[in-house]
C-alpha cells in the first residue's frame, strides 16, 4: 500500500492536565493513502513526540501498522510506520 506525504507540516492538538492526568499532545501529520484510479484517502499520520515529520514523497506502508479489529476485519493501529519513500514510477533502482 502507498502512502503520500504532501506536507511536512505537523499539527500539534494539545489537553490540559485534568484529575491527577497528566497533559497530552498529539503531533500529527496529513497523509494519503495512494488508490490507482481513484482519488487519494486523506487520514492523518501520529508523530511520535521526538519523531521528525515525514519528507515529501510516497512511501510504503509497514506492515507493523496494521492490526486485526474485534471482528476479524484489517484497520490501522495505533501508530502507523512508513518505510524509506518510493522510487518514482520508471526509475531505475541502483
Amino acid at each position: 500500500m502507498k502512502v503520500q506525504i504532501i506536507s511536512e507540516n505537523i499539527a500539534v492538538r494539545s489537553f490540559p492536565a485534568r484529575e491527577g492526568k497528566a497533559a497530552t499532545v498529539f503531533r500529527e501529520q496529513k497523509a494519503a493513502v495512494v488508490r490507482e484510479n481513484d482519488f487519494p484517502l486523506p487520514f492523518t499520520i501520529g508523530l511520535d513526540e521526538d519523531q521528525q515529520p515525514y519528507k515529501i514523497g510516497t512511501y510504503d506502508l509497514c506492515a507493523t501498522s496494521l492490526q486485526n479489529n474485534k471482528f476479524g476485519g484489517l484497520e490501522f493501529g495505533r501508530r502507523i510506520r512508513l518505510l524509506t519513500p518510493s522510487p518514482a514510477p520508471g526509475k531505475a533502482q541502483a
